[in-house]
């Protein structure tokens, strides 16, 4: 190609690209400041609202029991309606059904308003203590599991009573449940710091969550390091967890039930998992001190090896067509295209090491979840009218295999030949869609 033409569509991609590469830099900022994240900088009163957030009610959340307008303890917990992610039904809530024994996020309510109060990652805003007092507007503890009807039941009652369940409970001293138990203002002003707390948001922890994806799917931040999750598994978790991909029943009491990897296969359960692994759960042996107050690089070090150590049953059909990146390397990706019979297609666009642009493609087939690709490079034809297949050299490049825990997260490993040495080197490149798909099925 003719070098004023690199020019001028150089001088077109800065101009379409500007978006992106402001976006990107922003996002390179929380990957280049991760050895920031080494010490720990919670406040007590941000441990105390991280624990009052799971239960308010609970001696280590400040609390001395449950109030007597509810016996139903899920009915005052602010997690119940705002989730773990604190995305309420934009992160692990989004299909969290009303029983009688729980509220939900919102999901087939008829009160729309979002539940959503995650600073970084959701509204970006920071929450205030009337937000979480709701005083004058929140409802009576009684209107918490009390008002829960079956449908069968009570078709009218159960549609009422399923929105004031879901409603926020009043926690001032002078509203709807004055004279019971109520959240203490060390309470309130440390759950506000907790919530307010840029370091635990869920943006800390994940570049992306896939609502669409069940059970949803956490991509977790690319400045996770598996190996050393894994070290921080087996030297903070394992002594009463046991084996992840086992049933162990320990010092944890048999919980999670099913082992750690079962739990983790649980709609939502990444966002549980990183709150309780990293603040503790109130009331119980497994306290903030006794995991070694972790931050939050030891939460998506382990996570990522968690969730890596998942057998997802995972199958790739041709849902997965489509393109392919990691945002952390904007500028480069993959093109997927899987046919119904199994064969794969994949162009690779990247860089060598003067920073010539380069594309490989190649193509494989189908095997469960993993699919490996020939790569090759061509050369040789020119441009226009006089483009001749015949002209076409095609050299052996690499391999590339892939694989795939969803339709919406994967990763490649590439490997280029000896003799791309000089310009390329070996790369494990973690993958999420830059395109959604309208479904994942085989259609």
């Amino acid at each position: 190609m003719a070098q004023g033409a690199i020019a001028r569509m150089r001088e077109e991609t800065m101009k379409i690209n500007m978006k992106f590469t402001i976006l990107i830099t922003t996002f390179l900022c929380l990957i280049w400041s991760a050895s920031s994240w080494a010490e720990d900088d919670a406040s007590a009163c941000v441990e105390l609202g991280a624990l009052a957030y799971d239960d308010w009610t609970s001696t280590d959340g400040g609390g001395s029991g449950m109030p007597s307008g509810e016996t139903v303890n899920d009915y005052v917990r602010c997690k119940s309606c705002h989730g773990w992610d604190r995305l309420g039904m934009n992160g692990g809530y989004v299909r969290r059904t009303r029983t009688a024994e729980r509220p939900n996020a919102g999901y087939g309510d008829i009160d729309t308003t979002s539940r959503d109060i995650a600073p970084g990652m959701g509204d970006y805003y920071h929450i205030r203590a009337s937000e979480v007092l709701h005083a004058g507007n929140g409802r009576a503890y009684e209107d918490g599991s009390g008002s829960w009807v079956e449908l069968s039941v009570d078709p009218t009652a159960h549609t009422a009573g399923f929105t004031l369940g879901n409603q926020h409970p009043d926690f001032s001293t002078t509203g709807a449940n004055a004279g019971d138990k109520v959240l203490t203002q060390e309470q309130v002003d440390c759950i506000v710091d907790f919530v307010n707390y840029g370091d635990a948001d869920p943006k800390f922890y994940f570049y992306s969550i896939d609502t669409d994806a069940n059970p949803v799917w956490y991509n977790i931040h690319p400045g996770a390091n598996a190996t050393a999750g894994k070290t921080f598994y087996e030297q903070t978790c394992q002594a009463c967890h046991g084996d992840p991909a086992t049933d162990h029943n320990g010092m944890n009491g048999g919980h999670p039930e099913g082992g750690m990897l079962a739990y983790l296969r649980q709609d939502g359960k990444f966002s549980e998992f990183v709150h309780k692994a990293r603040w503790g759960i109130p009331d119980t042996i497994m306290t903030r001190s006794a995991i070694g107050t972790p931050n939050s690089q030891n939460m998506i070090d382990v996570m990522l090896y968690l969730q890596e150590s998942v057998d997802s049953g995972f199958v790739i059909t041709s849902g997965i067509s489509g393109t392919w990146w990691n945002p952390a390397r904007n500028g480069e990706g993959f093109m997927i295209d899987v046919g119904k019979d199994g064969l794969v297609t994949v162009s690779y666009y990247t860089y060598d090491k003067q920073g010539r642009q380069m594309w490989v493609i190649g193509w494989g087939n189908v095997n469960g979840d993993t699919f490996e690709i020939a790569f090759e490079l061509t050369d040789g034809a020119t441009y226009g009218d006089d483009f001749d297949p015949l002209m076409v050299n095609r050299y052996p490049w690499g391999t590339g295999k892939f694989t795939f825990s969803s339709c919406y997260a994967g990763t490649a490993e590439i490997t280029p030949n000896e003799n791309f040495s000089d310009e390329f080197e070996v790369q494990t490149i973690y993958l999420s869609r830059l395109t959604l798909p309208d479904n994942c099925g085989d259609e």
